[in-house]
């Protein structure tokens, strides 16, 4: 099973109908989540966790955690990286995808690795090292899909800056919360930026394939506590 539902139809939700709009990660391998403080994009991160954990058997997640801010119920697990320890879990994943390319590791497990704040979390590192891990991401974008090792890529505004050439195009599911500037929808939702006329909140916004654009709203979720549970279930393994 390589789909899970993330978020929901705005507009039939707001007609009484409930349609989940899936991911597809054999068809778009990687996620990109970009929206300001606020709008919720931590919370969509983290449902995306919960779901990969309860509905792919066998998955692991590796989370990029920069700010150390969200994730205090996690710290015993071990893939999960804090503060400058980002570039240790980066490395680590990166590893772990050379060894299944290089065919010393059969496993084909499906691997997700979680960075939060990507902005951030280059912005900390001097120039060399930042190059380093804009490669590292970079590989694991085009060659990640064929080992079953996937991104979920979030930033609070969108910059060319952060990705090697090629990268942005070929990262498949773009989700935009709130309201992003007009440079934001250019960059993320160039074919489609003429058609986001919406005013949106705090989860709710925008969703791409590539393909179509949908209006989208993030579900609520009642027991946080079971949610936290899967998603330390998925930094465990």
């Amino acid at each position: 099973m390589t789909q899970i539902n993330v978020v929901m139809d705005k507009v039939l939700f707001y007609r009484g109908f409930i349609h989940y709009h899936q991911i597809d990660w054999e068809k778009t391998p990687h996620i990109l989540t970009v929206g300001a403080s606020g709008s919720g994009k931590t919370f969509l991160n983290k449902l995306v966790i919960g779901r990969v954990a309860l509905k792919i058997p066998n998955a692991s997640v590796t989370l990029l955690d920069f700010k150390a801010d969200d994730y205090h119920f996690a710290r015993s697990c071990p893939n999960l990286y804090e503060f400058a320890n980002v570039k240790e879990g980066l490395e680590q994943f990166y590893q772990e995808f050379l060894l299944r390319q290089q065919g010393q590791d059969t496993d084909r497990n499906f691997k997700l690795l979680v960075i939060e704040e990507l902005g951030s979390m280059l912005g900390y590192f001097d120039k060399k090292v930042t190059e380093s891990m804009k490669m590292m991401i970079a590989n694991l974008v085009f060659m990640g899909r064929s080992m079953n090792c996937h991104l979920l890529v979030s930033t609070q505004r969108p910059d060319s800056s952060y990705f090697n050439s090629g990268v942005r195009d070929s990262l498949g599911t773009v989700i935009g919360l709130g309201n992003l500037s007009k440079e934001g929808k250019a960059m993320m939702f160039n074919d489609f930026k003429d058609e986001m006329t919406e005013t949106h909140g705090q989860g709710s916004g925008y969703l791409t394939d590539g393909v179509a654009l949908y209006s989208i709203k993030v579900p609520q979720v009642k027991n946080r506590g079971k949610l936290e549970h899967y998603i330390k279930q998925a930094l465990n393994r």
